[in-house]
């Protein structure tokens, strides 16, 4: 392994493009576009030449060390769930080590999400670097998700909390500003920040909470009037740097319908030395549209120790995988303290390196049982002699509902120990524009329902062992405001048509992100599903549903 086949740290700090937030204000509009087209083809010449994409990433002595904390974790995250008949318990698992598997797979930042019931159309982030039909729309996004933070990475709104703003002394927003211009404010420890204006609607800032009219609050958010902008920029009080991100001072604007938007201004603060990299990939991550998720190595390695604990283990327990997906679920057999043969398939032409003539499950998988296995300890040479050399691994390139036909895998047939996989949510995810992608050999929902789900999973089922369990992770699709594709119930069907036993399904909960809290009451009414409580905060999950080939009488 003399050539590295995953990427490490980012150069950005080696970018012309490498500004300070405090730099990237002071800019004209034209500036800023121009420093936009410019950071843009940094990142895909990065991408393209050096498979580079635009994360933060690890070198590779921290994902060693990352891998070998797979290995140790005790994956306690399993929450019991009384509140749902049909709930197994709650996995909440948002363990950090286990993300540094995506920098095997560089290409996945390239997925296409697509939000309709067509596949056309759908964008993958990295488009928007690549394409020049979105170069317009790259720049417009970064406008507002770094020259106006509106994911708050670099500016913190002024507010009545002291643990928040620990320079304010009670004084009104508008005295506020006249201080800082004074120098009253940003002085000693605070002498590196600066303040800078955001303009918000009334009906945005009104959710913080009640108004007080003396205070000039909403809540805890000091705020000023179109009318006080207006007059601290006429006095001298603003400078055009620090009212750059609000264009005209309107009080108020009429929409075509007749309704009036009513604005008001905050005053937000941030360090001036404060430079765009690292925090400007989560503009990209969530600003350039839905970005592809791997699956959790950890929550992969729970399900195959959980639920293979009443097998009497002689031999390594033989995994399928029947959508290798991002490298996660390999990285869970790889880690797990148990004896495992992972079998494994996808025709994603993209994980494939041709240098090596292997996959790139494969290339991971080696590297794991080369710098991390531990081949010298007590333990390791007790148990199991092969133990030593690290679980072991079976690639193919084939798609699921094909691979029956192929040769090699028949051997498997009647020696599955258990069957984990997250599959296609159809053509949600578009892994590459091959035309072995499920999506594109089966372009209508019921066809791939009929010539992909179902033969992907009799497959499974067939060569399942007796008394063993399915583990499916799948989701509907949500089309528009209203429609599904119900995926999740057409699994379940198949699976009992086969002869499975539905046994229930865990909750995997998901991340929130950015702007994206879950409230309960305005989830239901926007036709949200898959919530789940986890003590007073909501999140949104994901359903692991498990099944059961009961033994034969």
């Amino acid at each position: 392994m003399s050539t590295k086949y995953f990427y490490e740290q980012s150069k950005f700090s080696e970018f012309k493009s490498k500004k300070t937030y405090h730099e990237l204000l002071d800019m004209t509009d034209g500036e800023f576009e121009d420093w936009a087209r410019l950071i843009r083809k940094e990142i895909v010449d990065a991408w393209d030449i050096d498979g580079q994409p635009p994360v933060k990433g690890k070198t590779e002595e921290q994902i060693i060390s990352h891998f070998g904390k797979l290995k140790k974790d005790e994956c306690n995250f399993f929450i019991k769930d009384d509140e749902d008949k049909e709930s197994l318990g709650i996995i909440k698992n948002f363990n950090k080590s286990q993300s540094v598997v995506n920098q095997f797979f560089p290409t996945m930042l390239k997925t296409r999400i697509s939000i309709g019931e067509s596949a056309d159309g759908g964008t993958s982030i990295y488009d928007y670097f690549a394409e020049d039909s979105l170069e317009g729309g790259f720049i417009k996004t970064m406008a507002r998700a770094v020259k106006r933070d509106s994911m708050y990475a670099w500016c913190r709104s002024l507010t009545t909390v002291k643990d928040e703003n620990p320079f304010w002394n009670g004084q009104t927003p508008y005295k506020f500003v006249k201080e800082v211009y004074d120098g009253k404010i940003f002085k000693g420890k605070w002498e590196n920040y600066d303040i800078v204006l955001h303009r918000t609607t009334e009906a945005s800032i009104r959710k913080y909470g009640p108004l007080n009219e003396n205070k000039q609050t909403y809540g805890t958010i000091l705020f000023l009037t179109g009318k006080q902008v207006r007059r601290l920029v006429k006095e001298g009080f603003l400078n055009k740097r620090q009212i750059s991100n609000i264009g005209d001072i309107p009080n108020s604007k009429t929409l075509k319908n007749g309704k009036v938007v009513n604005y008001v201004y905050n005053v937000r603060w941030y360090e001036k030395s404060d430079g765009i990299f690292p925090k400007i990939i989560q503009a990209f991550r969530l600003g350039l549209g839905q970005p592809a998720v791997n699956f959790p190595a950890l929550t992969a390695k729970w399900i195959y120790e959980n639920y293979t604990n009443h097998i009497e283990q002689e031999e390594p327990l033989h995994i399928y995988d029947s959508s290798s997906g991002w490298g996660g679920r390999i990285a869970g057999a790889m880690s797990s303290r148990k004896k495992v043969h992972y079998v494994g398939t996808d025709p994603n032409p993209d994980n494939f390196i041709d240098d090596l003539g292997i996959s790139r499950y494969e290339y991971m998988a080696k590297f794991y049982n080369d710098k991390v296995v531990d081949t010298h300890s007590e333990a390791m040479s007790n148990f199991f002699t092969v133990e030593k050399q690290g679980n072991t691994y079976e690639l193919f390139q084939d798609g699921s509902e094909l691979i029956k036909n192929n040769p090699a895998f028949q051997k498997y047939k009647g020696k599955l120990d258990i069957s984990f996989t997250s599959p296609p949510y159809f053509n949600r995810e578009q892994y590459s524009q091959d035309e072995n992608q499920s999506f594109k050999a089966y372009g209508e929902y019921d066809d791939w329902r009929d010539n992909f789900l179902r033969p992907t999973l009799t497959t499974i089922y067939e060569y399942l062992k007796n008394d063993r369990y399915i583990l499916w992770n799948i989701a509907d699709i949500k089309i528009g405001k209203s429609i599904y594709f119900p995926l999740e119930q057409d699994s379940i069907d198949i699976l009992q048509s086969l002869g499975g036993e539905y046994k229930g399904k865990l909750k995997m909960t998901m991340a929130a992100m950015i702007g994206a809290n879950v409230n309960k009451r305005e989830s239901i009414e926007t036709g949200m599903k898959n919530l789940v409580q986890v003590g007073t905060t909501w999140y949104k999950y994901e359903p692991i549903f498990v099944f059961h080939k009961k033994k034969q009488e």
